[in-house]
């Protein structure tokens, strides 16, 4: 890092340093230099007023010295680490991956949309009477996502699990044979790059949308997603730290409420779909949930 840059992100009240940290009341641990943390820490500061530092993670540890709370970026860093005295809180990874260390965090921000979410989304965008499908690794996968068996019921959603089948192209046939939209939950496994081209070729064969899993999968070709960007992410936080450190109640580890509706017009055009606005569709699912 130029010397230039160091200053510059000390004006900003942003500390970023591999070694002994800054005194600075929230810690951002990082494994790697990363601009998105260090603009993320500089938005924490101002929302808060609070004194904010970027430290990179490594096998050795790292140093909260002074901290009242550390903030854990991503998997990796979450994998390095180890519970301390200072309260703990996990962003930008997913609700299975913050499952096995939910004893020691003491809050955290799941990094996807809730799937509930984006069934609503496909309701708004395909019709209430339409039927939607969800493919699945297990049904315990889809328990995890919060997509149990009386959720399914109550939503209309039907599920396709392929351990239920000998290939994933198996049970999307059967889907697509069955259902008119298919509704992606966050499972990087699943939906992979080696299996996403095969998904949606074989989806828009048969003019069938799929909705999610995120905002990653819009250029690809999915038809719609919500989201949460940089912004929703920093408001969340703030409220989480806001909570914990001015008023000692930690946030229990949830989805996002700040959120955005993206979509991909290409595709509505050539599905011959009538899109609601996004900033209004967002808004009405915000009310929704809120209820």
């Amino acid at each position: 890092m130029t010397l230039k840059r160091l200053l510059t992100l000390l004006l900003l009240g942003v500390g970023f340093l591999s070694g002994p940290v800054l005194a600075a009341d929230v810690v951002f641990l990082s494994h790697k230099p990363l601009p998105v943390v260090t603009e993320l820490a500089r938005q924490i500061g101002q929302k808060l007023g609070l004194q904010t530092a970027v430290q990179i993670i490594s096998d050795s540890g790292f140093n909260s010295d002074g901290a009242r709370a550390v903030v854990v970026v991503g998997p990796q860093a979450l994998a390095l680490w180890t519970p301390g005295k200072v309260p703990a809180v996990a962003i930008f990874v997913s609700r299975s991956q913050v499952t096995n260390s939910l004893e020691s965090l003491h809050s955290a921000l799941y990094l996807e949309p809730p799937v509930t979410r984006q069934v609503a989304l496909a309701r708004e965008v395909v019709g209430d009477d339409v039927p939607i499908g969800m493919l699945a690794q297990s049904k315990s996968s889809l328990s995890v996502s919060g997509m149990g068996r009386n959720t399914q019921r109550e939503l209309g959603v039907r599920p396709y699990y392929l351990d239920d089948y000998s290939d994933i192209n198996r049970a999307l046939v059967d889907l697509l044979d069955e259902c008119e939209v298919l509704v992606g939950q966050y499972d990087t496994e699943l939906y992979s790059a080696e299996n996403i081209k095969n998904i949606l070729i074989t989806a828009y064969r048969q003019n069938r949308p799929l909705i999610g899993p995120s905002s990653a999968y819009i250029r690809a070709g999915a038809l719609a997603t919500t989201y949460s960007d940089l912004e929703d992410v920093a408001t969340r936080l703030a409220e989480i730290l806001d909570a914990g450190l001015r008023h000692e109640r930690w946030l229990s580890p949830g989805y996002n409420p700040h959120f955005k509706v993206r979509y991909n017009e290409q595709v509505a055009r050539s599905l011959n779909l009538v899109l609601p606005n996004a900033k209004d569709l967002a808004e009405a699912l915000k009310r929704r949930e809120a209820k």
